[in-house]
Formats: structure tokens, C-alpha cells, sequence
């Protein structure tokens, strides 16, 4: 495949799909590496995607701009590789220029230089509210990046961007659900039943760290979560069983009625 990309004889209806699998062989790397099932085959696999960086890197630099887009988030992948620490700063700064330069949206080239660690916080004040909340999700830290994220969750998400990552930032960001109360119930009155795990259903656990039991009270929050909840159409399927999970886990009944009358004792 490397040799194929670098002396050119890749179809060019096929260059895009070898990228993403090298992109996808270094994903794997990375989120493999602790299993011990794979140990054995993971360090040739590291090796052959790393070869093929140098040989991906001049895609981005003379790619026309339909192309860079998937160019760079797979070398941002494959950068993530140890052996490729040192050649992060080069790879940013053609991202860079494809930030200040490229047409269409520019929130998914801030997302990549934070993801390679670049410092974006100066672009927390950029005119466009995607820019601005994918600098935020670089530097979580940062109180003003906490701001923009707690603010963020209980609007439709800028393009480019998917509520589901909004909404596990804004958990990470938040000490206690009472600091995102009012932006939860938010996403859990509109959300459909397909957030029951990275949506609806994430702000439902955290809520509901220690499930509810009849001997712990329902706090304010809670409650107002709760009614949020019965106020949406979508979630109370009696056959939907994944829906039916996150209520169970919380300790609390998967019924509309009884959610309100919970949440109004």
C-alpha cells in the first residue's frame, strides 16, 4: 500500500479509502495497545503505518481542498503514533495554513491542531461559534473554555460538530450536575431515543451517580431533570429497551407517569 501511495500508482479513486485505513490501523494501534490479545501483532502494524507517513504527508501539502479535510484528520491519527512525536509541529503547520487559507468550515482544522496539542485558545473569541467551541474542547482547563462548553450544551450544536460531544465535555467540565441543570433538561426534552448513551442518557447517569432509592430524596435538579424527561415524546416506547436500561440503572421507573409523579413529590 505505502509503495503504491508513494510512487503513484494508487488509483486516484482509491488514494482517499488507503489513507482512512492507515488512519484506522493507527486508531487501532492506539486504542489496542492494553489489550494483551493483540500485543503480539500491534508493533508490526505501528511500524508499516509509520512507514507510511512521510509518504501520506505530501498528500495534505498538494491536495485540492475536497481532498486535505481527510488527509489531515488521518495523519492527525497516525501522528498520535510515539514514533511520529517529533513530526507533529510539521504537520500542524500545514494545517495551519490550510486553516487560514482553505474554503468551507474551519472548526474541523481548529479540531485537529488540538488534537495534536497545539495551543488554540486565541481562537476562543473567534466570530464563529464553531471555531470557538472547538477551542474550547482543546484546553477543557481553561474557565473560559468551561463557559463556552456549559453554554453551549443546551443549543443545537454549530455544524461540523455532534451534540453527543458537547455533552460529554460538558459532563467532564461540571463538578456536579446542579453547575449544567438547566442546559441538561434541555437536551433531555428534546433529544430523541438514540442519546440514550452519549446523549440524554449520559446526563441521566450523572445525575444519577448513586441511583435513586426511596430512602435518598430526589434533589431540585433531579426532579427538574426528571419532568424534562416525561416531556419528551420519544423516550417512553415500552418496547425500547435500551431506554428502558438508563432508567433502570438510575433506580428510577421507565414510565412517564410515575417519572412525573416522582418528580413532583
Amino acid at each position: 500500500m505505502t509503495v503504491l501511495l508513494a510512487e503513484g500508482r494508487a488509483h486516484p479513486a482509491t488514494v482517499g479509502s488507503l489513507v482512512e485505513f492507515l488512519g484506522d490501523a493507527a486508531l487501532s494501534v492506539t486504542n489496542l495497545g492494553v489489550n494483551p490479545y493483540f500485543a503480539e501483532d500491534l508493533p508490526d502494524v505501528a511500524d508499516a503505518v509509520v512507514a507510511a507517513y512521510p509518504v501520506v504527508l505530501p498528500l495534505l501539502q498538494t491536495s485540492i481542498p475536497d481532498h486535505a479535510r481527510l488527509y489531515a484528520e488521518n495523519l492527525v491519527v497516525i501522528a498520535q503514533l510515539a514514533p511520529l512525536v517529533d513530526r507533529r509541529e510539521e504537520l500542524a503547520a500545514l494545517i495551519h495554513v490550510w486553516l487560514q487559507r482553505g474554503p468551507g468550515p474551519r472548526a474541523p482544522w481548529v479540531c485537529c491542531l488540538g488534537q495534536l496539542g497545539v495551543d488554540v485558545r486565541g481562537l476562543l473569541f473567534d466570530p464563529d461559534p464553531a471555531v470557538r467551541l472547538r477551542a474550547a474542547l482543546a484546553h477543557e482547563d481553561d474557565p473560559r473554555s468551561q463557559h463556552l462548553i456549559r453554554a453551549a450544551l443546551g443549543n443545537p450544536p454549530p455544524p461540523s460538530l455532534h451534540h453527543f460531544e458537547i455533552v460529554a465535555a460538558a459532563i467532564r467540565v461540571a463538578s456536579t450536575f446542579d453547575m449544567i441543570e438547566t442546559a441538561a433538561c434541555e437536551v433531555a426534552r428534546r433529544d430523541d431515543w438514540t442519546g440514550f448513551d452519549k446523549g440524554w442518557g449520559a446526563l441521566v447517569r450523572f445525575a444519577f451517580a448513586e441511583p435513586y432509592g426511596q430512602r435518598r430524596p430526589l434533589t431540585d435538579p433531579q426532579r427538574a431533570l426528571l419532568r424534562a424527561l416525561a416531556a419528551n415524546d420519544h423516550l417512553w416506547d415500552p418496547k425500547n429497551g435500551s431506554c428502558r436500561l438508563v432508567f433502570t440503572q438510575a433506580g428510577l421507573p421507565h414510565s412517564r407517569v410515575a417519572c412525573r409523579q416522582l418528580a413532583s413529590s
